[in-house]
């Protein structure tokens, strides 16, 4: 997620058991890796969170690992990724700002009623659903609020 979020930072995350959210555009989001299974118990669950290191490519397989990427596509929508980065979401163009984009292949998806498209900030270097694919729902764990640390770099990460 950088240049937003960096390896060894630290974030607020409000879970999806909490309050129940409606993702949007933007938002960015805690969710299980598309490869891992999603924990039974909230035991399983507190030591399924990696949120204080943060995943790399390199952990995929891991069994127990989170992601945390940003919302671009929502349940209904249609994507179009052009091969300049940028990105259409029903035919008008998302712009997120502080975002480092890549000039890449053509990428086009209708989303379920249930599935979310998520991508990484650094966009040349993010293991994301263009990847993997779109997220059901289920797999949100919940919504990134505050970069809290280092205290230097406190931010709302949803402005």
């Amino acid at each position: 997620m950088f240049p937003n979020i960096n390896i060894d930072d630290r974030v607020l995350v409000v879970k999806d058991e909490i309050i129940n959210y409606e993702y949007n555009l933007g938002d960015i989001v805690v969710f299980y890796a598309p490869q891992s299974s999603i924990p039974l118990s909230t035991d399983l669950l507190v030591s399924n969170l990696k949120i204080w290191n943060l995943i790399t490519q390199n952990e995929v397989n891991d069994q127990a690992t989170v992601y945390i990427k940003r919302i671009v596509g929502t349940p209904g929508d249609q994507i179009n990724l052009e091969s300049n980065g940028s990105i259409f979401v029903n035919d008008i163009e998302l712009e997120i700002k502080n975002v480092n984009t890549n000039n890449g292949d053509i990428f086009e998806i209708k989303l379920s009623d249930n599935e979310y498209f998520l991508v990484g900030d650094n966009r040349e270097n993010s293991f994301d659903s263009r990847m993997f694919g779109p997220i059901s729902s289920d797999r949100i764990i919940g919504k990134a609020y505050f970069k809290i640390y280092p205290f230097s770099e406190f931010k709302n990460l949803n402005d």
